[in-house]
């Protein structure tokens, strides 16, 4: 259960869609492999599997209908290597009250800036400013790394910072580094 289209050249797999519509038609570079349609089964409901799938490098697209309506699509395209680490902050009215939290969301990215899985790169953390790193996340719940301190692994190509303001308003910049991933640099304030 992933949610990428990099695979072995000529391999066949299984696939899931879920979904609440009424069809799901599942295309691999622009050929269909046919419509699935829900079932009204609780125990199957919303569940669609594709058998026997052969992997083709380009993309997968699901698109999901009701009443012939297209109400979804879902694609997901076969990236080239890691070139660059990208990093999202999720808190635009971040507080200087020594208590807010700012939560960098860093992905590893292909030069089309796509997420590429499977980058496990060590990351290294550095913030300048009046902020403080407070944890470091992955989403790896087997990984041994701590979520304290200045470093951690991505894990599926993103982890994530957190940073606490302190009582000071001002200017915070966090750089991101990994070895063979160009740098990611975010600047951010606290009100």
């Amino acid at each position: 259960m992933s949610d990428h289209w990099n695979r072995k050249d000529g391999s066949l797999m299984s696939l899931y869609t879920y979904t609440n519509a009424e069809e799901v038609e599942l295309y691999v570079n622009d050929k269909s492999l046919g419509v699935k349609n829900n079932t009204k089964d609780p125990k199957r409901r919303n569940k669609l599997k594709w058998d026997k799938i052969k992997y083709e490098k380009g993309y997968i697209e699901a698109v999901a209908r009701t009443g012939g309506k297209i109400v979804a699509r879902h694609k997901i395209e076969t990236t080239t290597d890691a070139t660059t680490l990208k990093a999202e902050t999720d808190n635009t009215e971040w507080k200087s009250d020594g208590m807010d939290l700012q939560h960098i969301h860093v992905v590893a990215v292909d030069k089309k800036g796509r997420r590429v899985q499977g980058v496990r790169n060590k990351l290294k953390f550095s913030v300048e400013g009046p902020a403080e790193i407070v944890g470091v996340i992955n989403g790896d719940i087997t990984s041994d790394e701590l979520t304290i301190g200045d470093s951690r692994s991505l894990y599926n190509g993103t982890a994530t910072v957190i940073l606490r303001s302190t009582k000071e308003p001002g200017k915070v910049s966090l750089t991101v580094t990994a070895d063979g991933l160009k740098t990611a640099k975010v600047v951010m304030k606290t009100l």
